[in-house]
């Protein structure tokens, strides 16, 4: 357990959100190991976790948007072991506030607590209420 939590990265010290060019995601830039670099996450998929088994594996993809250092690339396995601690610890971030949202890549059901699913139809309701064209503005 001790050898966990010393694995174990924290949001504001070793790496930060971002906002991304995708609208259903963020990026993460590293602020120690690899400063500075940005990275994007792809596809993540649990495999071997039915059941509720605890003994399955997390299986992603990612790229680099940005780094300041030109050799480092998605095959560097010491890169690659970094990034996933940053991605469990982003998960169990998720899964501890209750915002961690799932889509089931079988049946395409999202899988979040009701709390989140309220919080993303307002955030949505919000927008499209910001981008409806019908209502003309009638300033005079």
């Amino acid at each position: 357990m001790s050898n966990e939590i010393e694995n174990m990265l924290s949001e504001k010290i070793h790496y930060e959100l971002v906002p991304s060019d995708d609208p259903h995601g963020w990026d993460v830039r590293i602020l120690e190991e690899y400063p500075e670099t940005v990275i994007t996450f792809g596809a993540i998929k649990f495999v071997g976790i039915e059941g509720g088994g605890e003994d399955g594996e997390i299986r992603f993809d990612f790229s680099i948007k940005s780094s300041p250092d030109p050799e480092l690339t998605t095959e560097d396995l010491t890169f690659q072991a970094y990034v996933g601690t940053i991605l469990n610890s982003v998960i169990g971030t998720a899964i501890a506030e209750g915002t961690m949202v799932a889509k089931d890549s079988d049946s395409g059901q999202i899988m979040a607590t009701e709390e989140t699913h309220e919080d993303l139809e307002e955030l949505y309701n919000e927008y499209q209420s910001r981008t409806d064209s019908t209502a003309e503005s009638t300033d005079q």
